[in-house]
């Protein structure tokens, strides 16, 4: 299979107006690809776009919503006609819930699968037609260090974690053929403003504090952006970002059972 180059690639990015998602633009944009900064916040898409072609790259903001077909749809055809075929997709977007179980609702869950798998599911499908048949080209979805490892106050957020890696891992051998690469990136914690697109129930919402302080030292957006970039060019099938996912992924596979004990902590 043939690596993708960033220079003079077009790069779609999904939930790029802030975090991963927009330090995976920037990143992209000073490797010289020309980037396309989706968010459903079409003012953040217009922010990062611009820090992009501070950086000497060029860079596009569009409004999409990815729990939206037709609104990706919509993106991709506009991207097709100002600017050519997608070379790399990054699927970023996504939300949170937290919470026991039983607090979570059925809204919370529809919500949170609408964004954090559909978006990627439809991304995919919408994106990887024209690089199937072009037999090139790349994508990275963005899942979390939260797909492998449980914890009982995301129940929710990790099962739709969970499947966007198991979701990469099947495309990644239907896609063997085709010469287009399919990489996950699991993070740890990583310090974006996620937690403000979380909904918190029951007694998470006494931990808000605890997590905001969590999330503001923990690492850099940019940390997983140079991973997205690495995961394209070297085609990485799965890659987890920050040491705590890196050595819970390699515990909990020689030691499962610690499953129990890291998902109550």
């Amino acid at each position: 299979m043939s690596r993708v180059r960033l220079r003079d690639s077009v790069v779609v990015v999904t939930g790029a107006g802030s975090g991963i998602g927009a330090a995976t633009a920037r990143r992209c944009a000073g490797a010289g690809a020309m980037v396309i900064v989706a968010d459903i916040d079409e003012e953040a898409a217009d922010r990062t776009a611009t820090a992009c072609r501070e950086r000497g790259g060029a860079a596009h903001g569009y409004r999409c919503d990815v729990a939206d077909t037709d609104s990706l749809q919509a993106l991709h055809d506009s991207v097709i006609a100002e600017a050519g075929p997608v070379d790399v997709l990054v699927n970023n977007a996504g939300v949170g819930v937290g919470g026991d179980f039983l607090d979570n609702t059925e809204d919370d869950w529809t919500w949170l699968r609408s964004i954090n798998l559909d978006g990627v599911v439809n991304g995919c499908r919408v994106f990887g037609r024209g690089m199937v048949d072009r037999r090139a080209g790349h994508v990275v979805n963005i899942a979390s260090g939260a797909g492998y490892l449980p914890n009982r106050r995301m129940a929710l957020y990790c099962a739709s974690k969970a499947g966007v890696v198991m979701f990469s891992r099947c495309l990644r051998a239907d896609w063997a053929s085709t010469n287009v690469g399919v990489s996950v990136i699991c993070p740890g914690v990583i310090n974006t403003p996620i937690l403000h697109n979380t909904r918190l129930r029951g007694r998470a919402v006494d931990e808000k504090s605890r997590l905001d302080w969590i999330f503001r030292h923990s690492h850099s957006p940019d940390t997983v952006a140079k991973a997205v970039v690495g995961a394209v060019e070297h085609n990485r099938a799965m890659v987890s970002v920050g040491l705590e996912t890196q050595i819970g992924y390699h515990a909990l596979r020689l030691a499962p059972m610690f499953n129990g004990v890291v998902a109550r902590a």
